[in-house]
Formats: C-alpha cells, sequence, structure tokens
C-alpha cells in the first residue's frame, strides 16, 4: 500500500523507529508452545461446554502503567492467542473471559496517550467450539484456514511446521543450557475432521469486526502470515482495506514479503545475532517494519535474560536500522508480570528515555551490507551502524559483548574529510580527534563507551 502521511507531511509512529511491549497471556506454567490441545482444552471446561478460566488473570491498569513507565511508543494486547481464548466479551462464542479484558486495556491506553493494537492469532485457533473442522487437535499448529483439495494435505503441513518449530525452540534451549521437551510429537495423531475452512473464516472477519467497533484499536497485529499458502491472511488485508483503512495492520513474518495491504511489516528476531543480520537486511526497506522477540528467554521460557543489556542492544541495532522493536512479556496466572523479565524491561526503558528521539527522529543512512563505508574500528566485539538526524550523522557502537575498553574509530576523509565536530550521545560532549595522514581518529575512553550502543553526533561542515 502506499504510505500516508499526516496534514503536516510527518510520519506517524508506525512510519518510524521506536519502542514497544506486548503483553502475552499464553506462558502457562508446565506448558510448551506445542502444548496438547486434547488435553488443554478437557481441563478448561465447564460441564456446560463453556470456558473454565483459571487465568492468566490480566492487570490491565498495572500492565498500561508498566508502559507509561518504560516510555514505550506503543504496545500490543493478545486479545485471542492460539488457545483461542478470546480476552473480551465476543458475542461469536462461549470461550471468552469472564472480564472484558480489551475493553480495560482499551480505555487505559487512551487515557495514557499510547497507541495501541490488538494481537490476534489469525493462523491457528485451538476453541474446542471448531473441534469438528480442526485438523489436528492435539497440536499448536493446525492449520485451519488451508484450503486443499486433500485432508491430508493439510495434516501433513501442519505436521512439517510443528517440528519444525519445536526443533527451533530446541535448539534455543540447548545454546541456553535450559532443558526442553522434543519428545512432544509422540502423542500426536491423525483426527477425522470436516473440511471447512470457510466456518473458520467467517469467525475471523465476525471479531475482527466486533474488536475495532467496540474498542477503536489504533491497529490489529495479526499472527501470522504465510502467503498463498494459507488464506486467512489475505482475506484480512482485504477485509481491512476495504472496511478499515485506518486501523492500522501487520502481519507476524511478512517481512521480506510483497503484501496486498498492510502498514508496516513485522518478523522474529529472538537474538543479537538475528536483530543484527535482519535489522541490517532490511535497513534500506521502503517499507516500515519492525522485529519481534521475547523479552523473556523465549516465548515458552519466562525466565529473565542473565544479561538485561542482550535486549538493549537488539533494540539499539533494529532501531538504529530503522525499524521498530516489540519485546514480548509474559504474564503471571495471577496477572502479575514475570519479575526478571520485567526488571529487564525496566533497564530498557531507562536506557531509551534519553536517547528516544536519536532513533525516533532519524532514519538510516544508505549504504549497502554491515559496514558504513569509509569508517573502521579497531575492536572486533563492536559494530557501526549509520543514520541521519537532523542534519547531523549519528553513528552507533554496537558493544556486541558489553565491553568496557577504551576503542578508535577511524573516519577516512576521502568520505568524511568534511567533519567538523564529533558530540556523544546523549551527554552532549565533545570529543577531540586528531588527523593523520589520510584518517580522522577519535579515541573514546572507556568512561565513554556505553555497555549496548554508544551514539556518536557527527556534525560536517556546511
Amino acid at each position: 500500500m502506499e504510505r500516508k502521511f499526516n496534514s503536516k507531511n510527518e510520519k506517524s509512529w508506525w512510519e518510524k523507529s521506536g519502542l514497544s511491549i506486548q503483553y502475552q497471556i499464553e506462558a502457562r506454567p508446565g506448558w510448551i508452545w506445542n502444548r496438547n490441545y486434547e488435553k488443554f482444552n478437557a481441563s478448561m471446561i465447564d460441564k456446560n461446554g463453556s470456558l473454565k478460566f483459571n487465568g492468566p488473570f490480566c492487570k490491565m491498569k498495572k500492565w498500561v502503567a508498566f508502559s507509561k513507565k518504560i516510555g514505550v511508543d506503543y504496545h500490543v494486547f493478545e486479545s485471542k492467542w492460539h488457545d483461542g481464548i478470546c480476552y473480551w466479551d465476543s458475542k461469536y462464542t462461549k470461550w471468552k473471559t469472564p472480564e472484558d479484558y480489551c475493553k480495560i486495556f482499551s480505555e487505559e491506553s487512551k487515557k495514557a496517550g499510547i497507541p495501541f493494537l490488538f494481537y490476534y492469532s489469525n493462523i491457528f485457533d485451538h476453541n474446542p467450539e471448531f473441534d469438528d473442522i480442526q485438523p489436528l487437535r492435539c497440536i499448536t499448529s493446525s492449520f485451519i484456514a488451508m484450503h486443499r483439495k486433500e485432508k491430508k494435505e493439510i495434516v501433513d503441513f501442519s505436521m512439517k511446521i510443528a517440528k519444525l518449530t519445536e526443533h527451533l525452540d530446541g535448539q534455543e534451549a540447548k545454546k541456553r543450557n535450559i532443558p526442553y521437551n522434543i519428545e512432544f510429537f509422540d502423542d500426536v495423531y491423525f483426527h477425522e475432521f470436516t473440511y471447512n475452512p470457510e466456518k473458520y473464516e467467517k469467525y475471523i472477519l465476525n471479531q475482527i469486526k466486533e474488536l475495532i467497533e467496540n474498542y477503536q484499536p489504533t491497529g490489529m497485529w495479526c499472527d501470522w502470515y504465510l502467503g498463498e499458502t494459507e488464506n486467512s491472511a489475505p482475506l484480512i488485508m482485504n477485509f481491512m482495506e476495504k472496511n478499515f483503512p485506518d486501523i492500522i495492520l501487520t502481519f507476524n513474518f511478512s517481512i521480506g514479503k510483497n503484501l496486498k495491504w498492510a502498514h508496516y511489516l513485522s518478523g522474529e528476531a529472538h537474538n543479537i545475532e538475528l536483530a543484527w543480520k535482519l535489522g541490517n537486511n532490511n535497513r534500506q526497506n521502503k517499507k516500515p517494519w519492525e522485529l519481534i522477540g521475547p523479552a523473556q528467554l523465549a516465548w515458552d521460557i519466562p525466565l529473565a535474560r542473565p544479561d538485561p543489556y542482550e535486549i538493549i542492544r537488539m533494540a539499539a541495532i533494529i532501531m538504529a536500522c530503522g525499524g521498530k522493536f516489540c519485546l514480548g512479556i509474559p504474564s503471571q496466572m495471577d496477572g502479575d508480570l514475570y519479575p526478571g523479565p520485567a526488571r529487564n524491561l525496566e533497564e530498557l526503558g531507562y536506557w531509551y528515555k534519553s536517547r528516544r528521539v536519536l532513533f525516533t527522529e532519524s532514519i538510516p543512512m544508505i549504504y549497502e551490507g554491515d559496514k558504513i563505508p569509509g569508517i573502521q574500528i579497531n575492536e572486533n566485539d563492536f559494530g557501526i551502524i549509520g543514520a541521519t538526524n537532523q542534519n547531523d550523522k549519528l553513528v552507533h557502537i554496537i558493544n556486541f559483548k558489553g565491553k568496557k575498553m577504551g576503542i578508535e574509530l577511524y573516519f577516512f576523509q576521502g568520505q568524511w574529510g568534511n567533519i567538523d565536530n564529533i558530540i556523544l550521545e546523549p551527554i552532549k560532549k565533545e570529543l577531540e580527534y586528531r588527523k593523520e595522514n589520510d584518517k580522522i581518529i577519535v579515541s573514546l575512553h572507556e568512561d565513554d563507551i556505553d555497555l549496548a550502543d554508544t551514539i556518536l553526533r557527527i556534525i560536517i561542515k556546511k
């Protein structure tokens, strides 16, 4: 779609770099991402067939206050995850919470002045009211809106994706030395089901319309996009373009894809390596984009990352490259946020407060690859990203391993010979530099080095 600007020709929040939190309600103790929904649903159904809800109970006022404290540019609430539980008073299902949490999130976000989006699982939904059309009732990745001639093709594809996601989650757990059960698939078997994707597709559109009309969200954050392989995303895009063109729309896993209708693209980055790769790959993306990752160790491992600066480095990389970074944080069953990931987010908020405009009001420099032309650094454990802020250049020095040490930057005069001044941001400290042969050299003392991102403002002679 064409990017729309406001009347002052300024960019809107969704077109800029920025920081976000996604409040998650799926991290139940003892359940991995590929949970067994036959057992899960049986434990959650009362004698009347309705949801016997036992949490997570949401503390919306505290969550929105937490967003305000962190200083996010927008935030997201999981209105319906893959388990299908609806966290609002939907008239289209009994599988919903007794309290209308979307209503409270909407009201509190509007009071706080924070743009807010509803996460909506379009691709999977294990509401037991769909058991008759569910390809695999006992596994998360059951493609309920896939149009195929043969039912077995849908089941086989669902299993393929399930094994892939489990393998990737297992790899991440092994990398972090965390025990992870990968024997889940021993219990997976074929269920006879009715082929009727239209039943679920009608439900999707009714619910999205209901969420938008009842709560006026800033946007919808849909999970996820699978192109022409699966029908729900194209259906939603057509519906939103026709009926709600001003409601911001994005899809997880849409980054790098050519979507018919979406305001920005989104994808996942769970670690620094992926943030660096995807950030630099998308630095010149003509469409606004976002990456999302867990504030915790993994989506279904709600423990704090041991190094609180890990998520700060990820945020710095992504935002310096022109993207938005959204961090998921899980709630405990009583609605309190898990304390370890919450503390790390507080550290990020404290760091971001004085640097916000250095990201939101900047645009990435245009260059190929992950090295700024004409600049070298004398240490391999640092990377550099270039941006333009007002009439100046910003050089972000990413501290991959959190080293406190002195470093030197070399600016080659062929590209950088018109440097007038170098300022250390955000403290506005003027740095000394010297010229040697064809280079301008700036030496940074270890006290000047940030554990995540040291920002230099390069003022050019006019």
